[in-house]
Order: structure tokens, then C-alpha cells, then sequence
């Protein structure tokens, strides 16, 4: 082992001290007083053979090697610190934190989220909005939700649902248009998702999907950024959205859209599921992600 690693006890001083640029500050952290910190961070110097600190007006400034030190001293009493949580397991009840795509999360995850109340009182959902995966191992982030599948080391991943792609519109639109045929969409304003040429989810990717030539000649074009802000489109009578079944189903049974014909892209759009196995929130996780799958066959 390496020697140096005797000096544990001076290093958690000489950290206290790095991070508040004052030995008095420091003290009153760990309960000591100025002198003993003075005393410890000198006897640090001594046998590391480096200045560590240099004095400016009441402000202790790191020199370039107590920068350095300093980095390296925080990220292992970080890394101790997340060996200490994944060691004391928190019971059931408490908060989870839980990220999913912006449509994912208002459409579907947020409105559901008062049955695994109901169910589980204590275990307090905070549900995060976001496009991008967050890192559930080293973060406040518990379960992310995200669509396709990720490249993560280290993290329990599995395939959480694969939804159908399929055109919706509106009562209204479906009466006007006369959509007895999927020809007749051709004479329709068509919105689709940005990037859904990527995942095979386009209009493109469903006209030949039902055999019918798509005719670019015909067709009026709108792209949204997101599966909800297609959804609010067809809501207001524009035109025919090509969705995942899940963004839409409530909608669908309410009558508020219309699933014109059968005819829809699978296996469709894929959910994962992701979460830290290690994490000392897991009987927390377990609860919500019972539920979730649960409810996700409903």
C-alpha cells in the first residue's frame, strides 16, 4: 500500500481547507480549532515535501500542487462517499427520482402517476422532463426511461416496451376526408416527427407499409420536434400524425382521435429501461418499475 495514504486524517483536513480557502472556516467545519488545522495541513506539507497553500490577505490560496492535490483528494472522498450509500440500503418509503422523455413523461407517465400513489403512498415520484440520458450511477437520477436503446456501461438495461407506429387524426378530420382507404390519406396535411426517417417510423416508411404509392405532389408537410406537439396538432384539426401507440391510446379511447385504419409499423418505437442494480434506493426502484410494467399492459 502506498505509504502516503497514512496521512487520511490530514487529508480530510487539508480538503475542508481547499474548499473554503480558510483554515478558520475549515475549523469550524470539522469541529477543531485554527491552530490544529494550521497545524495538521503543515504537517501535510512536511511529508509530502510540497507547499501546499500560500497565504493572501484572510484568503488561503492552493499553489499549482495544492490544485492538484485537491482534485484528486475530492474525487476519492466522492467516490468513498458513493461506496458508503451503495452499502446502507434505504428503506421502501421515500423519494425516486425518475427521467423520461419530454412526450414520454407528459403524456403517459406523469397522468398515471396518482395509481402507484394510491398503491405505494410512500414512495414520492419526482418526474423529470429530458431529451438526453442522464448518468443513473452517478447522479440524483434513480430510473431513466428513454426511447431506443443505450450504449451504458455498468447500468441494468432491458427493453421496457416496443410500442406500434400508426397514422391518428381528428373525429373531424376522419369525416371530411372520408377515410375509407389509405389512399385517401395521399389528400391529407401530413405531420410527422423530426428524425423519424432515422427509426423507420415515417410517412414514407408507412405508405409502403400499406402498399400505397405516396404522392409528394399531393401533400402538404408539417415536422414538430416532439410526439406530443404532433398529438396537440391532430387535436386541433390539423391533418394526420404518425404516433406510438402509447402517446396516444387515452385519446384514442376517449374519441377525442381517430385510428383510422389497422395498418401500423412494428415492432414500432422501443422503450428502455435503466437503472444502477447497486443503487441504495433498489427497493424503491423495484416498486416503481413493477408498476410501471405493470400498468404498461393495461
Amino acid at each position: 500500500m502506498d505509504r502516503r495514504l497514512r496521512h487520511l486524517a490530514l487529508l480530510r483536513c487539508f480538503d475542508a481547507a481547499a474548499r473554503n480557502q480558510s483554515y478558520s472556516i475549515a475549523a469550524q467545519e470539522l469541529s477543531i480549532t485554527q491552530a490544529a488545522v494550521s497545524q495538521q495541513i503543515r504537517s501535510l506539507e512536511e511529508n509530502l515535501q510540497v507547499k501546499l497553500f500560500v497565504r493572501e490577505g484572510r484568503v488561503m490560496r492552493l499553489t499549482k500542487q495544492g490544485i492538484t492535490l485537491s482534485s484528486s483528494v475530492a474525487k476519492a472522498f466522492g467516490e468513498l462517499s458513493l461506496g458508503f450509500d451503495r452499502i446502507q440500503v434505504e428503506p421502501q418509503e421515500g423519494v425516486l427520482t425518475v427521467t423520461a422523455s419530454p412526450s414520454f413523461c407528459s403524456r403517459w407517465l406523469v397522468p398515471r402517476l396518482w395509481k402507484l400513489s394510491a398503491l405505494f403512498p410512500d414512495v414520492h415520484v419526482r418526474a423529470l422532463a429530458s431529451a438526453q440520458y442522464e448518468d443513473v450511477r452517478h447522479s440524483d437520477i434513480d430510473v431513466a426511461i428513454r426511447q431506443g436503446e443505450m450504449q451504458v456501461d455498468n447500468v441494468h438495461q432491458e427493453t421496457l416496451l416496443l410500442d406500434p407506429v400508426f397514422p391518428i387524426c381528428s373525429p373531424r378530420v376522419f369525416q371530411d376526408e372520408q377515410l375509407t382507404s389509405p389512399e385517401k390519406i395521399n389528400q391529407c396535411w401530413l405531420v410527422e416527427a423530426i428524425g423519424a426517417g432515422r427509426w423507420g417510423f415515417s410517412w414514407k416508411d408507412w405508405f409502403k407499409l400499406a402498399g400505397v404509392p405516396l404522392d409528394s405532389q399531393c401533400n402538404n408537410w408539417m415536422e414538430v420536434t416532439t410526439w406530443e406537439m404532433g398529438i396537440n396538432a391532430v387535436l386541433s384539426g390539423h391533418g394526420v400524425f404518425l404516433t406510438s401507440g402509447c402517446m396516444a391510446k387515452d385519446l384514442i379511447e376517449s374519441g377525442a382521435l381517430v385510428k383510422p385504419f389497422d395498418i401500423q409499423i412494428e415492432p414500432g418505437l422501443k422503450f428502455s429501461l435503466l437503472y444502477d442494480q447497486e443503487s441504495p434506493r433498489i427497493a424503491r426502484i423495484k416498486v416503481f418499475t413493477d408498476w410501471l410494467k405493470a400498468e404498461l399492459q393495461v
